[in-house]
């Protein structure tokens, strides 16, 4: 009769799911508990992606309860017209995330860029980050065509700023990403290029 292999970690429950990492039998809490913290999980790891999909769809229902709230609060105070610009930065700055995955603290920083560039004051930029510079080039077809209003699109850049200092949380430094991600999910893998509609 054989025995049922233990835990590499704990030794205490039974080692339900191989963990790439370790080469070895871990039980369900230890990879959990361990998970990016004392275990280098390979981005392969089925149940690392298994559980970024759970967080991704947590954080993404959380988002759209604030997010409506957020939206009341703008109508009542007259910016209801900002609320396409915001839906168009949200799109974009998903599409991008996908590929170019930041934190939300570079999300805020590219937004502030992209504010100031579309300000009537010329501004030489001391550091341009490199999702506010994508942002940039995905909207300047849009912007040279008039579809968008340079003036809205920078207020809503502030707004949307705003709005991710006040969701973002201590500790969890891509809850906004996460949540975006979570609301967008990846487009099929033949798309190519930015694609943002006003």
């Amino acid at each position: 009769m054989t025995e049922t292999p233990r835990c590499r970690l704990c030794g205490e429950r039974l080692g339900e799911r191989r963990c790439p990492a370790l080469d070895a039998l871990i039980c369900s809490t230890c990879c959990g508990t361990h998970r990016l913290k004392s275990i280098s999980c390979p981005p392969s790891c089925p149940y690392l992606l298994a559980a970024e999909r759970r967080r991704r769809a947590r954080r993404a229902r959380e988002l759209g309860k604030a997010w409506a709230g957020f939206s009341q609060a703008l109508e009542r105070r007259g910016l209801s017209s900002l609320l396409p610009y915001l839906e168009l930065l949200r799109g974009g700055l998903a599409q991008l995330l996908h590929r170019y995955p930041v934190e939300d603290e570079e999300v805020m920083t590219s937004l502030k860029y992209l504010a100031r560039r579309l300000s009537p004051i010329e501004l030489v930029e001391p550091y341009v980050p490199k999702l506010g510079e994508l942002l940039e080039q995905g909207l300047a077809p849009l912007l040279e065509r008039g579809r968008i209003a340079p003036e809205a699109l920078r207020e809503a850049c502030e707004v949307l700023a705003s709005f991710i200092e006040g969701f973002a949380t201590e500790g969890e430094s891509d809850r906004f990403v996460a949540a975006l991600l979570g609301t967008y999910p990846p487009e099929e893998p033949e798309t190519t290029g930015l694609i943002l509609r006003p």
